[in-house]
């Protein structure tokens, strides 16, 4: 067989080298398909399906940034009693960890 069962893609010439076919696939006949669903699979490959939908995870990281930012906040305040330069740090690494939740989640978003 040199393509694949389920998408139909042909397999890398490389790909074979050294192995035989399955004995269990050598029997299996599939069903050709009509022009126009082939067609139609094909434009599944190329055209986008509409737009995406937010999952449940991006919509919690969107709900726990204002969290976390309120949870440095009152860090930095409670830290900045007794050291100013560890509020400092505190505060950049609020910072640091905001701007990789917000990457984070616009990475996944694409």
């Amino acid at each position: 067989m040199d393509h694949c069962v389920y998408c139909g893609a042909a397999f890398p010439a490389e790909l074979k080298l050294g192995f035989a076919e399955p004995e269990s696939l050598k029997w299996v006949d599939r069903p050709k398909l009509p022009p126009d669903a082939a067609r139609q699979l094909e434009m599944w490959k190329v055209i986008p399906q509409g737009k995406k939908r937010r999952s449940g995870a991006a919509l919690f990281g969107i709900l726990a940034m204002p969290v976390f930012a309120v949870l440095f906040y009152l860090l930095y305040r409670i830290v900045a009693r007794y050291s100013g330069a560890a509020a400092t740090l505190v505060s950049i690494a609020g910072v640091g960890f905001l701007a990789y939740l917000a990457w984070s989640l616009f990475k996944r978003s694409n």
